[in-house]
């Protein structure tokens, strides 16, 4: 009894959070049908997950997505590589809404729709899918005593409901959650948001790296707190064990891309040849900021980074120009 019980107890509270971490069938088979489609030339222990951020209004009701993820996850080079898509890219979902923003995807047709939009935009199959409530990991931020990034610029009085000096510093779970949420009083609005986020994630994968093992079952009941994914508790378990081997690096970066109105409605638009080379070099395991060459197989790939999908104009230099842009925050990390 003293052998077996223990053994029960750790079953059954696996059991319970993979119920209550878990998505719908119709997800899982849609992760299927984007590897089927869309074959991949990263490197055999690399792949991909889409990580949402939603804005659902009530039980069993899709809102758009808040935010939207692309990453690439290399466990045996211990590499995350982490790609913020614009919420308002235009796009065309055929066959179900025509031109409309990508996170528009989500409210049609929830995660399923959302992981064939962005598959379909950035030519890389999605493995997995992660759907994050960033207002729910307040907890886990608190649980690791904080996390340090570096800010960077001063705000205050915004949306998110936090004021904070420019640089490096350790934030609560409060300050970490209002500072992925501003928009408003920051340079590049809605692009300093998604850079915002993307700090918030790197800050959280690098804290839960130092965590002793013994804490590892712990974090990840704080995570399912705030996560629905295909995952299983195991699985993410052996990715994390995977990493912990040795220093990980962690790149970040916004698909490059302009605002702009079109029939009184703001859209991002996407600047193709910029968001192919990035989406080559990160599928190359260089990074969306990689130099050097990009490897053969990446350049043979027409569908890496092809934004097939867009609609948004196809000559958009002047565009750019006239609008803010993914250049207009202040740093890029």
């Amino acid at each position: 009894m003293l052998v077996v019980m223990p053994v029960v107890a750790v079953a059954m509270f696996v059991n319970d959070l993979n119920r209550s971490i878990a998505v719908d069938d119709d997800v899982r088979q849609a992760l299927r049908s984007s590897a089927a489609n869309t074959p991949s030339t990263t490197a055999d222990s690399a792949f991909y997950t889409l990580l949402i951020g939603s804005d659902r209004r009530s039980d069993g009701e899709n809102g758009r997505s808040d935010s939207l993820i692309l990453a690439r996850i290399d466990p045996d080079a211990r590499r995350v590589d982490l790609v913020s898509i614009p919420r308002d890219m235009q796009v065309r979902i055929d066959k179900i809404a025509g031109v409309q923003k990508i996170n528009a995807a989500y409210s049609f047709g929830g995660a399923t729709l959302a992981i064939t939009t962005v598959s379909e935009f950035a030519g890389v199959p999605i493995s997995h899918y992660a759907e994050v409530d960033f207002s729910q990991l307040t907890g886990l931020v608190d649980k690791l005593g904080g996390i340090t990034v570096d800010v960077p610029e001063s705000f205050s009085g915004g949306n998110g409901g936090v004021s904070l000096k420019a640089g490096r510093q350790t934030l609560n779970g409060t300050q970490a959650l209002g500072f992925a949420r501003e928009r408003y009083k920051v340079q590049g609005g809605d692009f300093s948001r998604a850079q915002a986020q993307r700090i918030v994630l790197t800050a959280l994968i690098e804290k839960i790296a130092q965590q002793p093992v013994t804490a590892l079952p712990g974090l990840i009941r704080e995570f399912a707190g705030g996560i629905a994914t295909d995952m299983s508790v195991q699985t993410i378990t052996q990715y994390a064990m995977t990493m912990r081997k040795g220093a990980i690096t962690v790149d970040t970066a916004g698909c490059p891309s302009y605002a702009f109105n079109q029939d009184g409605v703001s859209y991002v638009g996407v600047e193709y040849k910029e968001w192919q080379d990035m989406m080559r070099r990160v599928d190359a395991g260089l990074g969306p900021h990689g130099t050097g060459s990009i490897p053969a197989r990446q350049k043979r790939n027409t569908k890496l980074g092809a934004a097939a999908n867009a609609a948004s104009p196809k000559d958009y230099e002047t565009l750019k120009n006239q609008s803010l842009n993914s250049d207009s925050v202040i740093g890029d990390q």
